[in-house]
């Protein structure tokens, strides 16, 4: 209940801590309440609102008539503990105060945690307890927004009862996703707003939408307890064969600047009555990834994998490569300034005059990290990628390692070179030791005074992350609000209309996507269904059998259309437990007759795939050979004059290139359901159009595709129903592309994995050139006023 503190109990208080100053009732300036989740809740008159548990120890001083949390439990009120200082005086205070195993703590990043439930497990509790960590990664898929809140309330609880108090600072990799198989989306109930990847954001060339994404994004994650984004990622994809292009702003570095800016800004400024208030409830510390760039791996490998280890510069544009990170992030327009953490790249840089640094890791680079403190002046978190100081795995699923030129140290020499290269924190860490051993090689070396000054600024740097965000004073959250808000109506179609605005529309011969007409009837379409091999991910120990399926939701499209479409026969496959699977040659496709009652085809393709993941068997065979990664569904050899014969980088003695290898691609039979669709469209003795829908997470050869097509749409991390809204007119197509598609792979090989827009592009029937900022709406190519601001001349340095 709401009371005011009377003058007797003040009194009384006052007297039995030492250090405090007593006040007189009329001076006491808070209401006290205790809510429905267990935590009382204190709003200062014109100052912070506190929240703590009544039974962790905590105690609440009164000093100039406003309340403050004894968090030390020492009885007076220490720098750190008030809230009326600056997050930086506050947070140099407490790291004086910390211990070096408290530090060495802070500087771990949890590993994946999942299966959340209401309250913590002991594994949870022994990482926050014994080995002090205080920054944990929510990585749960299946968890409703009330149990990731009760969770959040559970271990704020249990942080607030150990010494300091120090609250847990919850992070996430993007969850709002709107991919039907996105991230964090499996079984939700409840859930965030669905916006379009970030390559989709970029489609809509329009930076005011990448701030409302991330100030409602950024809203939402403060509901859910999150108070880090591992994100942006402003990476330059300038390789189109990067299998993570489709977490990026594309290949153009001045939209991925604006972007950038534009998201950070809106994620870590707290919006009120439309003013930028700085830091405040609603803001959410920006990780920016992975400085400085890791898009430009050679052959487009990435760089999770040995096999992509090696960043290249065949071109001279390692600096335009920094242009998002050092003119978008480093310079955002709102009150905060910067983002307050960057993540580092996996990838060595490759120079033969060493005009790169070492041919390390970013993480141990003193170049690259060195780069970023010394030149750019960035005193953030600079937090290690996942795994970086990891013991090489003997064999594959035994473990995670990407300790890429250090992987013959030891774990301990891992850490302390980072430490020396200017990081601060270590991703997917849970273990103190190696952190205290590296501390006492530094002693060794430099002495104790050097490695505390060094382990005190890196603790600066992480508690002001949890000060300025406000979670020392309230952790904890409203259960009831956290459900009712997250994923508001509101804010969902906001979402969604994001959604549709990123979609582009590649060809329309004749007009056939229109705007819709009054009273038109549902149309019948037939969708022919794709079949998928059987995939198995060694490294997480993963299996999914093969399948014939669609790659739309059939209750979805069922709003739209009267959909038919094949069966599939009795299984002949077996999978690798014996059990019945589908076998390429399972389908009955729909008879051309029946086709030819519909009104149109409507094929849905993915993107061309290659085989593997990550961690395992991306660019490379059975053997370890390495092998050429495609952008087409058919056979690939790479033995034209355009693919190096001698690797540009390479560990001692190896050639790394795959003249003459074969490409392995997973959903090759995509493009047969657009070449049955041709057939029978063909046959049906009528005018029918083929439409064909590309599910994309990068650039693809359009060659295979269009010429069976009337017309293509193209959706990065978007909805089936926002589709199907662009195709049955109800919205205009608005998306161009934030990146070009190339005219083939041999032009593809000739491009240089770190300069952007420097492909010939693929031209279709209608003389349209599938180039950066192309895109199409119901009257035609569209030339607007994004067009004229980012379809000029490309940004380099």
């Amino acid at each position: 209940m709401n009371k005011k503190r009377n003058a007797a109990l003040a009194v009384a208080l006052m007297l039995a801590m030492a250090g405090t100053q007593v006040q007189a009732a009329s001076a006491v300036e808070y209401t006290e309440t205790k809510t429905a989740d267990g935590y009382a809740l204190i709003q200062n008159k014109d100052g912070a609102e506190l929240g703590f548990m009544p039974d962790s120890g905590v105690k609440i001083l009164t000093v100039d008539g406003k309340a403050f949390k004894d968090m030390n439990r020492n009885g007076k009120l220490d720098r750190y503990e008030d809230w009326r200082l600056t997050p930086q005086e506050r947070a140099e205070d407490l790291a004086r105060q910390l211990s070096t195993e408290d530090i060495a703590g802070l500087m771990l990043y949890s590993m994946h945690q999942r299966n959340l439930k209401p309250e913590l497990n002991d594994e949870q509790r022994k990482m926050l307890r014994d080995d002090h960590v205080r920054t944990v990664l929510n990585a749960d898929s299946t968890a409703s927004n009330e149990v990731t809140a009760k969770w959040n309330n559970a271990m704020q609880a249990y942080a607030e009862s150990l010494p300091f108090a120090i609250p847990a600072n919850t992070s996430s990799d993007p969850r709002s996703d709107a991919r039907g198989n996105g991230v964090y989306l499996k079984d939700v109930t409840g859930g965030v707003s669905r916006w379009p990847s970030n390559l989709g954001i970029a489609a809509t060339f329009d930076p005011s939408i990448a701030k409302e994404f991330g100030e409602i994004s950024s809203k939402e994650y403060r509901l859910l307890g999150i108070g880090t984004g591992l994100s942006p990622q402003i990476d330059l994809a300038t390789d189109p064969r990067w299998t993570r292009y489709y977490g990026t702003f594309g290949e153009d570095p001045a939209l991925s600047r604006d972007m950038a800016r534009a998201t950070m800004d809106g994620v870590q400024s707290t919006i009120v009555n439309s003013k930028d208030m700085g830091w405040g409830k609603y803001s959410v510390n920006a990780m920016m990834k992975h400085w400085p760039g890791d898009g430009v791996g050679e052959g487009g490998r990435e760089a999770h994998s040995k096999y992509g280890k090696y960043a290249v510069y065949p071109g001279g544009q390692f600096n335009t490569q920094l242009i998002p990170f050092v003119e978008g992030g480093l310079r955002l327009a709102g009150k905060t300034k910067m983002p307050s953490a960057v993540m580092s790249s996996y990838s060595i840089a490759w120079s033969d005059d060493g005009s790169l640094g070492e041919k390390v890791g970013s993480a141990f680079s003193k170049f690259k990290i060195g780069l970023l403190r010394d030149k750019y002046h960035y005193d953030g978190v600079i937090c290690t990628d996942w795994c970086v100081t990891h013991d090489i795995p003997k064999k594959v699923g035994k473990g995670i390692s990407t300790a890429w030129g250090v992987e013959h140290d030891n774990e301990v020499v891992r850490h302390y070179k980072a430490l020396m290269a200017g990081v601060d924190q270590f991703g997917g860490n849970n273990d103190k030791q190696p952190v205290l051993d590296a501390y006492a090689m530094g002693v060794k070396e430099h002495g104790k005074a050097f490695m505390d000054a060094r382990f005190q600024q890196s603790a600066v740097r992480l508690l002001r992350n949890i000060f300025q965000i406000g979670l020392f004073e309230n952790p904890y959250l409203d259960v009831a609000k956290t459900v009712r808000e997250v994923g508001n109506p509101q804010d969902k179609a906001k979402g969604y209309a994001a959604q549709l605005k990123s979609i582009v529309m590649l060809k329309n011969k004749g007009g056939v996507i229109h705007k819709a007409e009054a009273g038109a009837a549902k149309p019948t379409v037939y969708i022919p269904m794709i079949y998928r091999p059987a995939m198995e991910n060694k490294t997480f120990h993963t299996y999914a059998p093969a399948n014939w399926s669609l790659l739309v939701d059939l209750k979805t499209a069922a709003e739209y259309f009267h959909v038919v479409t094949d069966t599939v026969g009795e299984l002949t496959a077996v999978d690798r437990d014996g059990k019945p699977m589908a076998a390429v040659t399972d389908i009955k496709r729909l008879a051309p007759a029946e086709v030819a009652k519909a009104d149109m085809v409507l094929a849905v393709i993915d993107n061309p795939t290659n085989v593997g993941n990550q961690f395992d068997g991306l660019g490379c065979d059975e053997k370890g050979n390495f092998i050429p990664l495609s952008l087409q569904y058919s056979t690939y050899t790479a033995d034209s004059s355009a693919v190096r014969r001698q690797s540009i980088a390479h560990d001692e003695g190896e050639n790394r290139s795959y003249f003459g290898k074969t490409a392995r691609i997973t959903n090759a039979t995509d493009i047969d359901s657009v070449r049955y669709g041709r057939e029978c469209a063909e046959k049906s003795g009528k005018p029918m159009s083929v439409i064909t829908m590309v599910h994309a997470l990068k650039p693809m050869i359009f060659s295979e595709v269009e010429p069976l097509s009337d017309a293509i749409v193209v959706g990065y991390g978007v909805s089936d129903a926002a589709y199907f809204d662009i195709l049955t007119g109800k919205a205009e197509p608005q998306g161009l592309l934030p990146m070009q598609q190339p005219k083939d792979m041999v032009t593809v090989e000739g491009q240089c994995e770190d300069v952007p827009r420097d492909m010939e592009c693929y031209k279709d029937s209608e003389g349209h050139s599938y180039d950066f900022a192309y895109g199409l709406n119901w009257k035609g190519v569209i030339k607007d006023g994004r067009t004229a601001k980012y379809d000029v001349p490309v940004l380099k340095r």
